[in-house]
């Protein structure tokens, strides 16, 4: 899970976003490389030759109510030294919502991504499909707040919702080397993000549901912890591709990304949306 699985192409930049390094590469700035000091925004973080091997990810499951991270020297069930990235985390998603009518509404963005098959680690095409804005750490030990913040800045760039965004980072959901951080925006403020977005080489639409939509078409998942927790080790998930869940919301039909259809009912069974999202029902 260390990667987005988005390639961006050369032809998507802007003449404003292009940068040559000093081999005569084409970098774009948004996803210039630092995580070694060798680095030096020389290549995207995609092409960078430590970082898939230093960024390791945590295997396991756990809420954290004030966004304080457990750390690890290795992760033990996947045998992964995790010196470069005690967290573990290699993925950080935003869960952004909005109370209208005292009724939550998620946002979802659609993305070009590849799925895996249902029986090994073999990817289908990609294919757009909703999930929650996201990116990848491109330093070494880099804040998740901050790559939260650049997470964010793929569906906005206003001063209004940005500015506020690390004070409003209070609590997340660990989930298999994913983060997912929940950020209520105004009615305002979504307005402000919905009217102002524009599509860019990640993020092609957004899209709000109603949570009682997305509830509604969650399967239950009785038995999705396989291994509790102990003093030493995180509790277990199990492994599943929740894939073809598709949401309707008026006259919109989309389908879920199945990662993102995971964290959601992990959200929905190991913590609760009333808690995670704290709002009164």
């Amino acid at each position: 899970m260390a990667s987005n699985n988005i390639r961006r192409s050369n032809s998507s930049y802007s003449a404003s976003d292009i940068s040559a390094s000093t081999a005569g590469i084409t970098v774009n700035p948004r996803y210039a490389c630092e995580w070694d000091d060798t680095c030096q925004r020389q290549h995207e973080f995609d092409d960078c030759p430590y970082r898939p091997d230093e960024l390791g990810g945590k295997l396991g499951i756990y809420y954290s109510p004030n966004a304080s991270y457990k750390q690890y020297v290795r992760d033990e069930i996947n045998n992964r030294l995790l010196q470069f990235n005690p967290t573990g985390c290699t993925m950080v998603h935003l869960l952004i919502y909005k109370i209208e009518n005292d009724k939550p509404w998620l946002l979802f963005v659609s993305k070009s991504v590849r799925e895996k098959r249902q029986h090994n680690r073999e990817e289908v095409n990609r294919q757009l499909l909703l999930t929650f804005p996201s990116t990848n750490p491109r330093k070494k030990y880099e804040d998740q707040k901050e790559v939260a913040g650049r997470a964010l800045e793929t569906v906005t760039n206003e001063n209004k919702i940005v500015l506020d965004l690390p004070s409003d980072l209070k609590r997340f959901l660990f989930v298999n080397a994913n983060s997912i951080y929940p950020l209520c925006l105004t009615n305002e403020q979504a307005d402000l993000l919905t009217k102002n977005f524009s599509p860019n080489e990640e993020v092609a639409s957004l899209h709000w549901f109603r949570l009682s939509t997305v509830l509604h078409q969650l399967p239950a998942w009785k038995n999705y912890l396989f291994k509790q927790s102990t003093e030493t080790e995180l509790a277990q998930v199990q492994e599943a591709k929740h894939r073809g869940i598709r949401l309707c919301e008026g006259s919109e039909e989309c389908t879920l990304r199945s990662l993102t259809a995971i964290c959601l009912m992990c959200i929905r069974n190991y913590v609760g949306f009333k808690d995670f999202l704290n709002y009164d029902l």
